[in-house]
């Protein structure tokens, strides 16, 4: 009597431990696929979609103007540049005279 009741709890005790490693496992199972999602080249691409395109951009312009004196770029930009300072400047200069 008292031997079969051992194995009944012993046998009950097993049960509990098999429902808990079921358990386990579907969580473990369920992280598993959270991760793998979240690691996919998709997922990181569209979290990183601006950085990416920045990224991508200036590797164009810098394969673009490969052989290219950068010289020859930055001329007419300091140019542009500099005759909208003198233009504001002097907007400006003339509205303090004649408010």
């Amino acid at each position: 009597m008292n031997d079969s009741r051992n194995v009944h709890g012993l046998e009950s005790d097993l049960e509990d431990e098999k429902r808990d490693l079921r358990k386990d496992l579907e969580s473990i199972t369920e992280k598993a696929r959270e991760t793998r999602a979240e690691l996919s080249p998709t997922s990181l691409v569209r979290e990183r979609i601006f950085l990416l395109s920045g990224l991508a951009l200036a590797l164009g312009f810098a394969l673009g103007y490969r052989g290219f004196p950068i010289e020859d770029v930055g001329k007419p930009v300091a140019r542009t540049v500099l005759s909208s300072i003198g233009k504001q400047v002097g907007k400006r200069a003339v509205d303090a005279i004649f408010g």
